[in-house]
């Protein structure tokens, strides 16, 4: 595939360079959105960010660079993901989103909905604006540049409020009997 004759079709107009570009890169889209929306959403979310993905590169295809177009769709992708999780988080409580109970036995879901209240609780705990950054980063997925911006305060001290906070919460669950592979971590 050349891309540079690709991208000069695709600004062109030409859907069938858009199918070419489907063809070629589905799988990495698709590797991009699984990777930031497996755990919270169903294979049909995953699919329909897939699909906005390209649906939105059509429309911004003038905007691409020459070089830049897997990087271009790349950013697409994890944003398209990272939008699709935030219409599930801001419907849905807290507690439904971090854990996953793959098994139907009593016991185990018993186990998870102790978990998921720890861990509401633990968040909680950490006071603000570090349950806030943790709420951001983990549950809708924004990076410690958009968490910094919407909080005012540098990317790198989100950073720094994260590893501390991650080292809270994992004494935290310690302190309680829970070792860090029964946490979300």
């Amino acid at each position: 595939m050349n891309e540079k004759k690709l991208l000069k079709r695709l600004k062109a107009g030409d859907t069938g360079a858009l199918s070419e570009l489907i063809g070629h890169y589905s799988p990495y889209v698709l590797s991009i959105c699984r990777s930031i929306m497996q755990h919270y959403c169903s294979t049909e979310d995953i699919e329909e960010a897939v699909s906005d993905a390209f649906v939105s590169l059509w429309y911004s295809r003038l905007n691409i660079e020459q070089g830049d177009l897997k990087a271009y769709l790349a950013a697409i992708a994890r944003n398209k993901a990272r939008s699709a999780l935030r219409k599930v988080h801001m419907t849905e409580p807290l507690e439904d989103d971090l854990f996953i109970i793959a098994d139907a036995d009593a016991e185990r879901e018993t186990l998870q909905r102790e978990l998921c209240a720890l861990t509401r609780e633990a968040v909680d705990s950490l006071g603000e604006p570090d349950s806030e950054i943790f709420k951001r980063c983990y549950f809708l997925g924004q990076s410690s540049e958009e968490i910094g911006a919407a909080l005012k305060m540098n990317g790198s001290t989100v950073r720094t409020r994260l590893s501390r906070g991650r080292t809270v919460l994992k004494s935290y669950f310690m302190e309680r009997g829970y070792g860090c592979e029964d946490t979300a971590y």
